[in-house]
């Protein structure tokens, strides 16, 4: 399991039902980057290969400046998590699991 959870080792007591959905949701969502990330990707390419609401395609170009930000923050946990890093000399910067 992925600790999806901001912060601290332990996980926060879920006081909600939908509390522990949620964490459900995020741990399957860095899992499927994880598996993305078999190969170097940028932000950019990551969010373009992630499952939205409709394909890629069809996201107005505004919001997929969101979405890329989305990506990087997935990305940002993953590094935290010792689960991805920086590709060395890639520029953009590509990220790849570790």
């Amino acid at each position: 399991m992925i600790q999806s959870w901001a912060g601290g080792v332990h996980p926060p007591r879920c006081s909600t039902p939908r509390a522990s959905p949620l964490l459900g949701h995020h741990d399957g969502r860095l899992a499927r980057l994880l598996a993305l990330l078999a190969e170097p990707l940028t932000p950019w390419q990551l969010a373009t290969r992630m499952e939205w609401n409709r394909p890629w395609a069809e996201i107005p170009h505004g919001s997929r400046t969101i979405a890329v930000s989305e990506a990087e923050s997935h990305l940002r946990r993953l590094v935290k998590l010792g689960r991805a890093e920086p590709v060395a000399g890639s520029e953009p910067v590509a990220y790849v699991a570790v």
